[in-house]
């Protein structure tokens, strides 16, 4: 999801298990439970300073929501810049866009960050709705405009076609929320119903 160096050695860091979002088509309550739980800033910043020592350049965050605390975030960020790891990262599991704050992203790029994706799905009001998502079109937009700030950090959106009830019309909707966005990239998805989260009972019901 990023571009590095050859021979630079990835690793993973998760700094919080769960997310606080309720999309229907995602299976991350399923098998971590409601809400989220938060390991101390000191304890992930040990781990950090471990990997950078077995030489490790860059690595991903595993968090699904990892930006669920603003004053968390923004204090571990400027604790990872403050002790100059020499480390780069990106948050590829999907950024929730009403949290990428002016803010956050300042301290998200002082601290290495190099890529992030938006997890958008759709520009259609009444789909976002329907899949419970946590945010609006306003959201996306917004959280565009604090990223075309930074061009160090590669900022891709995450968009999902198929949803029961869609229509070209709404598709369209997402295309153009999309291009209004005018990030750097797009990653486009069909929709699969995965067993045990909302979406898949519903269209088992409906014999979709």
């Amino acid at each position: 999801y990023c571009f590095k160096p050859s021979r630079t050695r990835f690793a993973s860091v998760l700094s919080n298990r769960g997310c606080r979002a309720q999309c229907t088509f995602c299976s991350v309550r399923t098998f971590n439970g409601v809400g989220v739980r938060q390991r101390s800033i000191g304890s992930v910043l040990e781990e950090m300073e471990h990997l950078r020592d077995r030489g490790v350049g860059h690595f991903m965050w595993l968090d699904d929501d990892l930006l669920k605390d603003h004053k968390r975030a923004i204090g571990l960020f400027n604790e990872m810049a403050r002790r100059n790891l020499g480390m780069t990262w990106d948050a590829t599991n999907g950024l929730i866009a009403a949290s990428c704050e002016e803010e956050v992203v300042a301290a998200m790029a002082a601290s290495g960050c190099i890529a992030v994706n938006i997890g958008m799905e759709s520009g259609n009001p009444q789909i976002l709705r329907q899949i419970k998502k946590p945010g609006r079109v306003e959201n996306f937009l917004e959280a565009a405009e604090v990223f075309r700030k930074y061009e160090q950090i590669h900022a891709c959106v995450l968009l999902m076609l198929g949803f029961p009830g869609e229509t070209l019309g709404m598709i369209q909707d997402t295309i153009n929320v999309a291009r209004k966005m005018d990030l750097d990239w797009h990653r486009v998805v069909q929709l699969q119903p995965l067993p045990n989260t909302p979406i898949y009972d519903s269209m088992v019901a409906q014999g979709l």
